[in-house]
């Protein structure tokens, strides 16, 4: 069920109304509100095929037994009973991944299979989101295990009548709706502490009106629009060879913009659901186009993921604690089963793997500083600074900020400077501006770059992309170039109100507190009614 569905209208205000319910409020509040979330987040997923309802619910029950037998026996102190059962559901979760994601995949490359096999292989459908709620559940299970989440876990089980309902706000966390199938992905001690009765006027109205309009403005009449031209970039190498630069090069940027678009208001959507019944879900994406390295745009871009790969994989692996050589193979490997969890494709493992490499690049070109400033800390204090390091294990969070404030910096004194009578003064701070712009400049068109691996169904076609660029053809048609000016151009005005946040964050105040915020959400809600694109499922549905 897509949540630019008339079905899905239906089935929020049906829950809702139930859920804030009189009887809501009454002792056993909590008990009918979790279990007619979980309903409806059942009926949510199913609707489209309520085969995949079984799944679910083997992923479900085995991770909510799992998670609390490992609570139990932690309370116990039997802490090989704790890795047992740790290392099971582990198991048990990449099992199901492997066989309904990758299994097609890896069966292709062995030789000598019968056809008739990998046909049947191939014809296993993919549940929506299986990725997602895996990785729900593999992060409850290690952050369980690893006594992360104690306190909450004790309250949710405990031995006897308590054991059922901690299985069933575990299974609740699991299946939340708004989350279920394209995240964000939320850990269980940021949700756990949240499993309670809930209260109509407790809603943050405001947040909620802001999120779901951004969203569906983001998704239906942004990325829906732009979709119905940048298909035309999936159409095969044939196709691709015989356009024009153009016609092709709007076409890839419509593209970058369309996927941010899609992506980044699915996250809005869902935050915005998620709090109309009470639960606040951690932001997604933060203006991942204003980045001016590939190392911060993964700290923009997909937010949740990048902590997912940094907590449960890339500190596993030894992150930046065991030398610069092995830091560098651990992005990259990091990346690369990045990229390979978005699809078992060669293309989405070519995709993560060119930006593991230049995370890796940026952090060699990075290290005589980083070398210096980690002389001077032990090696616990490295540790935990490792544990703070952001997108997928680039740099610390200490440096990200020290890089935000760079560029602030260089912004303010190239503003100062501007009146400075002293040329020389003026001159460096229009340099440093000027680095910052380039570094931009690069970071946003090698994203945009990437999304040719991202998006094209085989190495043909992206080589044939580059043929049409190269063609010197001189032909275009207006829609492909209509679309990115009129369409695009929201998602720049959307990333230009983020540079206002970041830089000019009491002017970003008084304009959110002028008439001028609800001025602009009624022409985004009318621009939704009255020109919405073709409907399409969210892109990252598939995985």
């Amino acid at each position: 069920m897509l949540f630019n569905s008339w079905e899905f209208l239906i089935l929020l205000l049906v829950t809702f109304g139930l859920y804030y319910a009189p009887w809501s409020r009454g002792r056993h509040g909590k008990a009918w509100q979790v279990t007619l979330a979980l309903v409806a987040s059942v009926i949510f997923y199913g609707w489209e095929d309520p085969k995949l309802i079984g799944l679910l619910a083997v992923s479900c029950v085995g991770n909510s037994i799992a998670t609390g037998r490992i609570i139990l026996h932690k309370v116990a102190g039997d802490e090989l009973k704790v890795r047992q059962w740790t290392r099971l559901a582990v198991i048990m979760n990449l099992a199901l991944l492997g066989v309904f994601k990758y299994l097609p995949f890896l069966i292709g490359m062995v030789p000598g299979v019968p056809e008739d096999w990998v046909k049947a292989v191939k014809a296993i459908p993919l549940p929506i989101g299986i990725s997602f709620y895996t990785f729900h559940g593999i992060s409850m299970i290690v952050d369980v295990a690893r006594g992360e989440v104690t306190r909450e876990g004790d309250n949710l089980m405990s031995k006897g009548g308590r054991f059922a309902k901690g299985v069933r706000d575990i299974g609740f966390y699991l299946l939340f709706f708004p989350q279920l199938v394209a995240g964000p992905i939320v850990k269980a001690k940021e949700f756990w502490p949240q499993i309670a009765s809930k209260r109509i006027e407790d809603i943050p109205w405001k947040l909620v009106i802001r999120t779901l309009i951004t969203g569906y403005f983001l998704k239906i009449f942004v990325a829906d629009n732009l979709s119905e031209q940048t298909a035309s970039l999936t159409l095969g190498p044939a196709n691709l060879a015989a356009g024009s630069p153009l016609n092709l090069i709007p076409l890839l940027y419509g593209y970058s913009m369309q996927i941010f678009a899609d992506f980044a208001g699915y996250s809005l959507i869902a935050i915005g659901l998620a709090a109309m019944f009470g639960y606040r879900f951690p932001t997604n994406f933060n203006f991942p186009y204003l980045s001016t390295s590939i190392t911060e745009f993964w700290r923009r871009w997909h937010m949740s993921l990048s902590a997912w790969l940094r907590d449960y994989l890339y500190i596993p692996l030894g992150g930046n604690r065991k030398g610069p050589g092995r830091t560098y193979v651990n992005l990259f490997l990091v990346m690369f089963l990045g990229g390979l969890w978005h699809g078992a494709e060669w293309k989405f493992a070519l995709w993560g793997s060119l930006h593991g490499l230049f995370l890796a690049l940026e952090r060699l070109l990075g290290a005589p500083r980083r070398e210096t400033r980690d002389a001077s800390h032990s090696k616990n204090e490295a540790s935990a600074c490792d544990r703070r390091s952001e997108g997928g294990g680039g740099a610390s969070a200490r440096e990200h900020a020290d890089a935000r404030r760079g560029e602030e910096t260089s912004f303010k004194q190239y503003t100062r400077s501007s009146q400075d009578p002293n040329i020389g003064s003026r001159l460096t701070s229009l340099v440093s501006l000027l680095k910052v712009l380039l570094s931009w400049f690069v970071t946003f068109h090698l994203v945009t770059l990437l999304w040719l691996t991202f998006l094209m169904p085989d190495m043909a076609s992206i080589v044939a992309f580059f043929k049409g660029v190269f063609s010197g053809k001189t032909g275009f048609s207006g829609p492909p170039i209509f679309s990115l000016l009129f369409y695009g151009t929201m998602v720049v005005i959307y990333h230009a109100w983020g540079w206002l946040k970041e830089h000019r964050d009491p002017l970003a105040q008084r304009l959110a507190a002028s008439p001028i915020e609800p001025v602009l959400h009624g022409i985004m809600l009318f621009l939704i009614i009255t020109n919405p694109g073709a409907p399409r499922g969210f892109i990252y549905f598939q995985f």
